[in-house]
């Protein structure tokens, strides 16, 4: 047979030829192969500073929701440092220490700007869109003055740092405006800016000089002992200028605007001293620290007053961005040592006077406040600063033979100190107080929520009757999806709560598109059942009539609305060229 290859037994085997392979050389060496061993590179960690460490202990983040973009921040001097935030037509004040909002202003016909507390945090004054410098009581939260002189929008008020009876305002009217706060009268108006001035400042030590930064790429400096109203030194930013802030000791001025940070020497006749180029987008805010940074050497440390410690530090310059970064700058040698990222665009940041709070403001309505966790600054009773670390000692620090400082004693079972005192006695000025943890009680719905039983908690909220707590409810259970399997599988006993609760709340404009969206998901379930209860059947056909009538009112509002907004703008046209 053709193709078959025979063989004897005394013949020796036929050896083929061994078939010829396209791109031999492809397979020249094959036996050769070696595995190839990935090569293993040790983790790359970054160098521990101290620097690093201080404002990496600033954690426990309360975000809070504003009402509307966070855009201005502002901790009182005094103890315990409230925090003014302006949000929208609302000024809230919390207290830093527990970050809890503790007063409302709310007292505003448009959006309010800049809200300031004095230092002593008795009083408070806030800029508006109408070109309005109002002054509020902070106790009764009463309007002592108010101050009408502009003509558009007041971005930026502040107090003076020496006096309590002066008041300075910026405004897009590009004027700059000195308040006597007695009088209740302009004192003295600065122009020279020939566009929106949105930024001011009082020098920390001389009172009569103020400066202001504006749209026009320029910062400038005031002087109220003259009579000139023109600027005594005006600085080219190169960009608008958002904020601007003193270092303490008054000689340097920091201007920011755009993707620049400036140092100015106003003593050396407003020299540049460095550009700071550290952000990808606008900067919006910044603030200057004068004790921020890690704790130094003992050897820096020195007494400033009796029961009190100081640091003989360098400021610390914050800067906040549109780009969500808030970066920390060393001013010996303009260095970034830190950064953080936030979940937003970054409107406004401020440190409070002790170093222990971080707040931060963004564009998407959160309000962000850190704590550190290891506060450096105790008060005592009288809210004086005492030394550092955990302990209440307000006195100064016992010095080891190291030359090291001593921890201050707690007062815990461990300690011999609380078996010589006795375990009834009571607690001393410095002594460290552990506060009873108290058990929260959950309602019945939220403990249903807590066990993913939605059925359950979708009945419980509806068995108390708060429209509040049952739309929360449903909230919850519509992200997790199972908003669905909570109103199917009732029979009509079980089905009436829901159909009374949708009908009686549907025309709520708070609760009406929610509802909508409950009531088709019972027509939808339920809608193939009809004529097994007549209950039921008069629910669904109420609920009809109800998204029926919601669905033509709302029709309605829309082609209203479309009617009246010509007429609204040609109105707010008319006024504005009346001015």
């Amino acid at each position: 047979m053709k193709g078959v290859v025979g063989m004897t037994s005394m013949e020796a085997p036929l050896v083929l030829p061994e078939p010829k392979m396209k791109n031999a050389g492809l397979y020249a060496g094959i036996g050769d192969y070696k595995k190839v061993e990935p090569k293993r590179y040790a983790p790359k960690t970054l160098r521990e500073t101290a620097e690093g460490r201080y404002w990496r202990a600033y954690k426990a983040p309360s975000f809070i929701n504003a009402v509307s973009q966070v855009t201005s921040l502002h901790f009182a001097d005094a103890y315990p440092y409230q925090l003014a935030v302006t949000s929208s037509a609302r000024v809230t004040v919390y207290n830093s220490q527990s970050r809890k909002q503790s007063r409302v202003f709310a007292r505003f016909k448009d959006i309010a700007y800049s809200g300031v507390l004095r230092s002593d945090a008795r009083a408070m004054v806030v800029g508006g869109q109408a070109g309005l410098v109002q002054l509020f009581d902070m106790n009764s939260r009463s309007i002592l003055r108010k101050f009408e002189m502009h003509t558009r929008a007041v971005r930026a008020v502040k107090f003076s740092p020496q006096s309590y009876a002066t008041i300075a305002s910026a405004s897009d009217d590009t004027t700059v405006r000195i308040w006597d706060v007695a009088a209740g009268e302009c004192v003295r108006r600065h122009d020279g800016h020939t566009d929106y001035a949105r930024s001011i400042a009082g020098h920390p030590t001389a009172s009569t000089t103020w400066a202001s930064g504006s749209y026009d790429h320029t910062v400038r400096l005031w002087d109220n002992r003259d009579g000139s109203t023109s600027a005594s030194m005006t600085l080219d930013h190169g960009a608008p200028v958002e904020d601007i802030a003193w270092l303490p000791s008054g000689s340097l001025l920091v201007s920011v605007g755009g993707q620049d940070a400036c140092v100015w020497d106003v003593l050396g006749g407003g020299r540049l001293l460095k550009r700071l180029r550290c952000h990808q987008k606008t900067i919006m805010s910044c603030h200057v620290a004068a004790d921020g940074g890690p704790p130094p050497s003992f050897e820096n440390f020195v007494s400033v007053q009796r029961g009190s410690v100081g640091r003989a530090t360098a400021p610390r310059l914050l800067t906040g961005s549109l780009d969500g970064h808030v970066k920390v700058h060393e001013l010996d040698g303009f260095e970034v040592t830190h950064s953080a990222k936030y979940p937003g665009p970054v409107l406004s940041v401020a440190l409070s006077p002790d170093a222990n709070a971080l707040a931060v403001g963004t564009a998407n309505k959160l309000l962000s406040i850190r704590r550190r966790t290891k506060p450096r600054v105790s008060h005592d009773a009288n809210g004086r600063g005492g030394g550092g670390g955990g302990g209440g000692d307000p006195g100064f620090h016992k010095v080891g033979p190291s030359g090291r400082r001593k921890a201050p004693r707690r007062l815990d079972a461990g300690s011999w100190q609380y078996f010589i005192r006795g375990q009834n006695a009571k607690a001393a000025e410095g002594d460290f107080k552990v506060q009873r943890m108290r058990s929260v009680r959950l309602q019945a719905h939220d403990r249903a929520l807590k066990r993913f039983r939605f059925t359950e908690a979708l009945d419980a909220s509806l068995a108390g009757g708060r429209p509040e707590v049952i739309s929360a409810v449903i909230d919850e259970i519509s992200a997790h999806g199972a908003l669905g399997k909570a109103l199917a599988g009732r029979d009509a006993t079980a089905l009436q709560p829901v159909l009374r609760y949708v009908m009686k709340h549907i025309g709520n404009p708070r609760h009406t598109r929610q509802l909508v969206h409950v009531a088709g998901m019972v027509l939808d379930i339920y809608g193939g059942s009809v004529g097994a209860s007549r209950e039921v059947d008069a629910g669904l056909r109420l609920i009809r009539e109800r998204v029926a009538v919601t669905l033509r009112l709302h029709d309605s509002l829309a082609a209203l609305a479309g009617v009246a907004s010509p007429l609204l703008t040609v109105g707010q046209l008319a006024a504005y060229s009346g001015r």
